[in-house]
């Protein structure tokens, strides 16, 4: 079980995504918009961000780049429909763990989460690969 911060501007994906991780388990913050985001992550404490590319205010790769120069060390992945090469690229570089290519299917969603969660009590994630 894990603690997740959303960060998804679509009412009806983010619904779908916390119902999808509750069923799940997993306890579920949603913010929606970039400034919102950057709140929630500066004073919430979160196992797993999940992070939409485009968001009002300010982008998913502005928040990451921030995010991480500011000493966030929790596993981001970057949801997108932005699928080329350097578009991902460009996610990664900005801290992304891994990247997602929206539609997705949320039991795909699940497996990248449990390869980035920690082992620890009540969590079934495993260990990130070295």
């Amino acid at each position: 079980m894990a603690k997740v911060l959303l960060i998804e501007d679509d009412d009806s994906l983010a619904e779908t995504v916390a119902q999808w991780l509750q069923f799940e388990k997993h306890t579920v913050e949603i913010a929606m918009t970039g400034f919102e985001a950057v709140e929630q992550l500066r004073f919430g404490v979160y196992d797993i961000v999940l992070m939409d590319w485009q968001l009002p205010e300010m982008t998913g790769i502005e928040i990451c780049k921030l995010y991480r120069k500011n000493g966030g060390e929790r596993p981001i992945i970057m949801l997108s429909g932005n699928d080329s090469a350097a578009e991902r690229q460009q996610g990664l570089d900005a801290g992304a763990n891994d990247y997602l290519r929206k539609p997705f299917k949320l039991n795909e969603l699940s497996q990248r989460m449990n390869r980035l969660l920690p082992v620890t009590p009540g969590n079934a994630g495993v260990p990130p690969a070295s």
